[in-house]
C-alpha cells in the first residue's frame, strides 16, 4: 500500500466520525421544545337512548308528577277550593254547602245551608203558619189565615222582628221577634213576654 493511501485512510475516519457525532447530538439535543399535538375540532354526538337488548326498543324512564301548588293550593281543613279560592262554604252566601250554589238575597248561609223564612212552620201546640220572604220584609198568616205576621229579617243565623196582629173586631197586636236555628229548621220566639213558643219546618 503506497504512503499516499495510508495518509488518505485516517482522514476518512476522522470524516466519519464526526458526521456521526454531529448525527447523534442532532437527535438528543433537548434544547427544542416539545412537539404540541395538532388540534382537532370534533362534533358532538347526540346521545342514544339504551336499549332493552330487541333491536328497536328503547328503554323508558318514568318521571314522577309534580303538584303545582300555584295551580292546586291545598285549603285548610274545613273550607274548599271554589273558583281557585279557599272557601268556608258553611257560611259563604254564593258557595253555600257547594261551589256555587247562590243563596238568594238576604238569605245568610248558615252550616252549609241558605236560610230562608218562606215556607210552611208547625208550632209545638199544633197551629201551622206559612211565611213568605222577599228580600228582607217576611209576611205571613196562619192556617185559618185570622193572624198576619209581618216583618223584616236580618243577621246570621237570621231574626225576625215585626208585628203579629190578630184578625178580630179590636185588630189586637203586639211585637213579635223570632230568631231561626243555625240549621233553618226552625225558629222560636214569644209574644208579649208569655211563653216560648218554637215553629219547626214541616
Amino acid at each position: 500500500m503506497s504512503s499516499i493511501m495510508k495518509n488518505k485512510i485516517p482522514a476518512v475516519i476522522v470524516a466519519g466520525l464526526l458526521f456521526a457525532l454531529v448525527l447523534v447530538t442532532a437527535c438528543t439535543d433537548t434544547s427544542q421544545p416539545p412537539v404540541s399535538p395538532v388540534a382537532t375540532q370534533t362534533t358532538a354526538v347526540p346521545l342514544t337512548p339504551a336499549t332493552s337488548g330487541t333491536s328497536g326498543t328503547s328503554v323508558t324512564t318514568e318521571i314522577p308528577a309534580t303538584t303545582i301548588t300555584s295551580r292546586n293550593p291545598s285549603c285548610p281543613s274545613g273550607q274548599t277550593l271554589c273558583d281557585g279560592s279557599c272557601i268556608d262554604t258553611q257560611s259563604n252566601n254564593k258557595h253555600c254547602g257547594a261551589c256555587g250554589n247562590v243563596c238568594n238575597t238576604s238569605e245568610p248561609c248558615s252550616e252549609g245551608k241558605c236560610l230562608s223564612w218562606t215556607g210552611s212552620w208547625k208550632r209545638d201546640d199544633g197551629w201551622v203558619y206559612m211565611l213568605i220572604q222577599n228580600g228582607t220584609s217576611v209576611s205571613g198568616t196562619n192556617y185559618y189565615n185570622n193572624v198576619i205576621i209581618s216583618g223584616s229579617t236580618s243577621g246570621n243565623p237570621p231574626r225576625l222582628t215585626g208585628t203579629w196582629t190578630y184578625r178580630n173586631t179590636k185588630g189586637d197586636s203586639s211585637p213579635c221577634t223570632f230568631d231561626m236555628a243555625p240549621d233553618g229548621k226552625s225558629f222560636s220566639g214569644s209574644l208579649l213576654g208569655c211563653q216560648t213558643l218554637t215553629y219547626s219546618r214541616e
